[in-house]
């Protein structure tokens, strides 16, 4: 089963009960959650500063943005510029330079919405002193400052991929259909199928129909119909899976309880076999 942040939240909440840890150190689950998001982007960095290889588990699908088309100026009021680039927001974007390899976007991909083009980090300023007739000004390239991320071609989507900074409040893609018995209230969904029929609430959708859910978690479908999301985004959640590997989850545990709980890491359990582990204990 996939990692989720309550998953790695429990686990440190189990592990305190056993050394000792009570109600009476007020472990609160938000606090924990938060520290899990931090330490998260500190033991990504030192992983990738010790293997120079990014991890694909670290990455999300932050899914398609419709781009701004703006000038050079990005100023409504300049208008001897042309409107030659396009712009966006989008989630904010780890740095993995901690250790000054100059890249400040190894932990982001971008790309044209079906696919078919990549886009290249070349910096903003020298966009217009490619010559029209330079074999350069074919390809696509990008600048990010911030959150805020502008590309050399007119276009009216771009899709992300990227290592997020933070995972709170994040909305990310799922393109998946949804199963019975995992509908959260309030959320909008959609019927997609081209025969049969969704049952929700002892009410009938057929495709391309869209209803609200209520407490009521579960649904029937009939046909091939099966239920969406309505705009194929939701907002994670703590049961989400999140976006670290199986043994970069055991780091954030360990880092934790050993750092903010200060429990000797001689009394934390070694279930994996590694040498190298081994020897810095």
């Amino acid at each position: 089963m996939a990692t989720t942040r309550k998953k790695i939240v429990d686990s440190i909440l189990i592990l305190s009960t056993r050394f000792s840890q009570s109600d009476e150190t007020r472990l609160d689950e938000d606090y924990l959650a938060d520290l899990v998001e931090k330490t998260r982007i500190s033991e990504i960095i030192k992983e990738y500063n010790s293997t120079k290889a990014i991890d694909q588990n670290w990455l999300l699908d932050f899914g398609i943005y419709s781009m701004t088309k703006v000038n050079f100026a990005d100023d409504p009021s300049v208008t001897f510029c042309a409107c030659d680039i396009v712009k966006a927001e989008i989630p904010s974007i780890m740095n993995l330079t901690a250790l000054g390899d100059g890249n400040l976007d190894l932990g982001l991909k971008v790309m044209s919405a079906c696919g078919k083009t990549s886009y290249t980090f070349r910096p903003i300023e020298t966009w217009r002193q490619i010559p029209p007739e330079n074999v350069l000004s074919k390809f696509h390239y990008y600048q990010r400052f911030g959150n805020t991320i502008y590309g050399n071609k007119l276009v009216n989507n771009l899709r992300f991929f990227g290592i997020p900074e933070s995972t709170d409040g994040l909305m990310i893609k799922k393109t998946l259909p949804v199963i019975s018995g995992s509908l959260k209230n309030g959320t909008v969904y959609m019927v997609k199928g081209t025969t049969g029929m969704v049952t929700y609430n002892a009410v009938n959708y057929l495709p391309n129909a869209t209803f609200t859910a209520t407490s009521t978690t579960t649904f029937t479908a009939s046909g091939n119909s099966q239920v969406f999301y309505n705009d194929y985004e939701v907002e994670m959640t703590e049961n989400d899976p999140y976006p670290v590997s199986a043994h970069l989850a055991r780091q954030i545990i360990i880092s934790i309880l050993t750092t903010e709980l200060q429990i000797e890491k001689q009394q934390v359990t070694d279930v994996v076999n590694d040498s190298t582990d081994d020897v810095l204990k």
